[in-house]
């Protein structure tokens, strides 16, 4: 007999890992498999955490390039890339420790490694093993998406999967894809030194965040000495010579030292045997309720397999509400309307809520902005690009949309107005600090009362006023 447990993970990325440790602590028998030893999933080992290592090391590199923006002697650095990668590797071994095999063991889990197989609508099998449990949750994530590009597969290219661990740093860097992964490794390698161009089949940068910080972001990137392909399809890619030559639908011919293929996410499914279990799932991912629940009801997915915006907070959110409704039994549902998105390049690019055109639908919309050149902490860090819009309908936040210094700190502000439905006069009067780069939120929010404050008939209102009640 196979002992029937309370409930299975597959999957040690950050879902997984939510839905293990609540799960164990409240004393359910729990399982988590994950397919090797090193527990923290993509996000911790291939992705936002080695990515904002790597950007921070080349933030420096860029601030001492160009110190004398600030009056300060410039130094070009000399890049050592054992040495960024050690970064990068102690910054991923400090967080290990909280998602390490032995800290999930102490709370109660069984942890086994290996892949998961299932063999029955209930039942997993792996490492020889056979399985059984009242629930299971899928969390495998996602990887890179290999495009059927003629010729790719042929020569070596980088994905998230190993661009943290260059031996060297390469002289020069093709990325394929101007997505948030395009843009904020573009600008890292340019500003370590290498010689970027990217790529993009589509009209713009971002294709996911607002037109008009797509544009800002990309004279920035241009300025910083990228080169930009917008409307460019590749239909062939050879390599000679160590150079890999991209060949473009016109017959135009992009080469690079090295290439990064950075066009998107594929959930990882293959080895699960899916249609044993009764779960249903195409190339976009496995197909959810808003309870989280797949075509099994006793299996649950979350995290970036589900194909539902595959960010790590979005993760964590799932696994919330896998967790409502697995072990507290509460029928909660998932809900995406208040989620921050953020790219993390300079500056960073951030928005939450709705969009531009999805607000002006409403019938009592306004879109209001400001420009972060006018914001006095940016202007004594000589750090003045970009612009922050506010979106309100009926005098309450609805979105909003940043690109300057430290957006994806900022925007959580607005995310909670957001969230709460909030009169925008609660932002306005909130006192801010000054001079703090969180001034643009209540700078921004002023805009809304802008017009209506400084116009002739409040001229007049207070003419009265201090005539006849002086």
């Amino acid at each position: 007999m196979v002992k029937k447990r309370d409930l299975v993970i597959i999957g040690g990325g950050a879902g997984g890992l939510v839905v293990a440790s609540v799960a164990a602590q409240l004393g359910l028998d729990v399982v988590l498999v994950n397919k090797q030893e090193a527990m923290g999933g993509d996000c911790l080992h291939y992705g936002c955490v080695p990515s904002k290592a790597l950007i921070k090391s080349a933030a420096i590199a860029h601030s001492l390039s160009h110190a004398d923006r600030w009056g300060l002697p410039a130094v070009k650095p000399k890049i050592d890339m054992q040495a960024v990668n050690q970064t990068i590797k102690n910054a991923i071994d400090t967080i290990q420790v909280h998602d390490s095999r032995e800290r999930f063991e102490a709370l109660g889990c069984e942890v086994v490694v290996g892949e998961a197989t299932f063999t029955s609508p209930s039942q997993i099998e792996v490492a020889g093993r056979q399985i059984e449990a009242k629930h299971i949750v899928i969390a495998t994530g996602s990887s890179a998406f290999i495009p059927p590009i003629k010729g790719l597969q042929q020569v070596s290219f980088l994905t998230n999967e190993d661009m943290y661990s260059l031996p060297v740093l390469p002289e020069s860097l093709i990325i394929l894809g101007g997505g948030p992964i395009g843009v904020e490794m573009a600008q890292a390698y340019a500003r370590l030194g290498s010689e970027v161009s990217i790529v993009e089949i589509g009209p713009r940068l971002l294709p996911q965040m607002d037109k008009a910080m797509s544009v800002i972001l990309a004279d920035a990137l241009s300025a910083e000495g990228i080169s930009i392909y917008l409307n460019t399809e590749i239909i062939e890619v050879t390599e000679q010579a160590g150079m890999k030559q991209l060949m473009q639908e016109g017959g135009e011919m992009l080469q690079a030292q090295a290439l990064l293929v950075a066009i998107g996410r594929r959930p990882v499914v293959d080895s699960l045997n899916l249609k044993k279990a009764g779960v249903r799932f195409d190339e976009t991912g496995i197909k959810v309720n808003r309870k989280m629940q797949t075509s099994n009801k006793k299996i649950y997915a979350c995290g970036d397999v589900t194909g539902e915006m595959p960010l790590t907070h979005v993760a964590e959110l799932q696994a919330g509400v896998v967790i409502a409704n697995i072990i507290f039994k509460m029928p909660k549902k998932i809900n995406y309307d208040v989620v921050p998105a953020v790219v993390y390049t300079e500056p960073e690019v951030a928005q939450v809520g709705l969009s531009v055109k999805q607000c002006k639908q409403l019938k009592k919309a306004e879109v209001h902005q400001f420009e972060i050149s006018q914001l006095d902490r940016a202007i004594t860090d000589n750090n003045k690009t970009g612009i922050a819009k506010i979106l309100t309908n009926r005098g309450r936040v609805v979105g909003a949309h940043i690109i300057a210094p430290h957006a994806g700190e900022l925007i959580h502000e607005l995310a909670l107005a957001v969230q709460e439905n909030m009169k925008i006069s609660k932002l306005t009067s909130l006192v801010h600090a000054y001079p703090t780069y969180s001034q643009l939120n209540k700078r921004l929010a002023g805009q809304y009362y802008k017009d209506r404050l400084f116009n002739p008939i409040t001229k007049k209102l207070v003419a009265f006023l201090n005539r006849y009640l002086s």
